[in-house]
């Protein structure tokens, strides 16, 4: 797997997340490239600088969809994790869990947002399907600013099986719906919480929103009928960062 762009590429290699072999474009010598080849020489990780030729090559050969910036890394896939095992992990480091799964996301680009929002507001781990949704790609990846090696992330077989197992665990599960019952600042998401998200056309599955404790909207002012699903998850994860500050 390839990744490109300055943020993703430095974040990936601080993050220490099997960057094996990272190249640069001969000639550019944009902001940010010295300390990305600083950074990566030492974490012993092996740099070589490439012609405009090889390097257009490698951007076709990685199916790379997004401007490079001078600079793409090879690195192992995402190692996904057991979302039950990161649960457990935050119940005995004494944290209150907190959850975002994902049913149908599939724009690259949407997925990527909200892993980004995921980590900056310190949620638990993401969870998403292996089928009807975006994989972990270079634009995924590039669009989390790096957050992909960060917070944890479970690829599973089927969303709603994963949702009734963490509601077994003590987490309630609460879907994001434009026609939702209560705004999402009624919801008390001090609470082990999981936060539901479907797809921006469809929404969710009627085998996932049959697992859902409650469903929240968020209020909309203007002639926009819905938000953007990133944006949408943006808010309600800091609705919570808010409450369980207070």
């Amino acid at each position: 797997m390839y990744i490109n762009g300055k943020n993703s590429v430095l974040e990936a290699i601080r993050a220490r997340e099997r960057v094996e072999k990272v190249y640069f474009l001969y000639g550019a010598e944009t902001e940010g490239l010295g300390a990305i080849r600083k950074v990566a020489r030492q974490e012993g990780i092996p740099c070589t600088t490439l012609d405009r030729g090889k390097f257009r090559e490698l951007e076709k050969k990685g199916n790379l969809k997004t401007k490079s910036q001078g600079v793409i890394a090879r690195i192992n896939p995402i190692l996904f994790v057991d979302i039950e095992d990161v649960v457990t992990l935050a119940w005995e480091t004494g944290k209150t869990p907190l959850v975002v799964a994902l049913d149908g996301i599939t724009d690259p680009r949407n997925l990527g947002a909200i892993i980004r929002s995921s980590e900056c507001a310190g949620l638990s781990g993401v969870v998403f399907g292996k089928q009807h949704s975006s994989g972990i790609n270079d634009v995924a990846v590039k669009t989390s600013a790096g957050a992909a090696h960060f917070v944890p992330i479970a690829r599973v077989r089927d969303v709603a099986t994963t949702l009734g197992n963490l509601k077994e665990m003590g987490m309630q599960v609460i879907g994001l719906d434009i026609d939702g019952d209560m705004e999402y600042t009624d919801i008390d998401f001090t609470e082990p919480t999981v936060i539901v998200i479907g797809s921006e056309g469809e929404g969710m599955t009627a085998k996932v929103a049959e697992v859902c404790d409650e469903f929240v909207s968020i209020p909309l002012k203007g002639s926009i009928a819905s938000l953007n699903a990133s944006v949408a998850a943006g808010i309600v994860f800091f609705e919570t960062v808010r409450q369980r500050s207070a």
